[in-house]
């Protein structure tokens, strides 16, 4: 495996579990508990862990994928913008849920709204993973900007 695979792993894991992550944290808001609570802060700060992975192995995918013919560096650089301001995102997500289980050990109104808050900003944050997903899928894979192949 190489740093591109990494790259993609990474990635795909950090979209895909930030909204696992909602729909998790949802639940356990509906249900009212405390420990799902919790537990959501934690898929929180995990996928925050994986979005530096996704970021460390970002500048090695690029260099493999632009040895490719018709590999744009500029669509790489547009990827990587959108990639960095997720990736803020998702930090500040991890952060606060970190704070949020470090300050619930002595009151538990603050766990339910930092969470509520990283839901919040979570939610928006699923924007920039549509436009992080979509700029690097548009990197190697002309059908997402091309649609269907016409034959003759």
């Amino acid at each position: 495996m190489n740093a591109a695979h990494f790259h993609l792993m990474f990635n795909h894991l950090s979209i895909v579990g930030l909204g696992f992550a909602i729909l998790f944290n949802l639940v356990a808001i509906i249900r009212k508990n405390e420990e799902l609570i919790r537990l959501s802060c934690w898929f929180y700060i995990l996928i925050g862990l994986l979005s530096v992975l996704a970021i460390f192995t970002g500048d090695g995918a690029g260099e493999i994928v632009k040895t490719y013919p018709g590999v744009s560096n500029d669509a790489i650089e547009y990827h990587e913008t959108w990639g960095y301001i997720f990736f803020y995102g998702l930090i500040a997500v991890g952060a606060g849920s970190l704070a949020a289980l470090w300050f619930s050990r002595k009151n538990g109104i603050l766990l339910k709204k930092i969470n509520i808050a990283a839901l919040i900003l979570s939610i928006v944050l699923l924007v920039f993973a549509y436009q992080v997903g979509t700029t690097g899928g548009k990197i190697r894979h002309p059908e997402i900007e091309q649609g269907d192949l016409k034959k003759n």
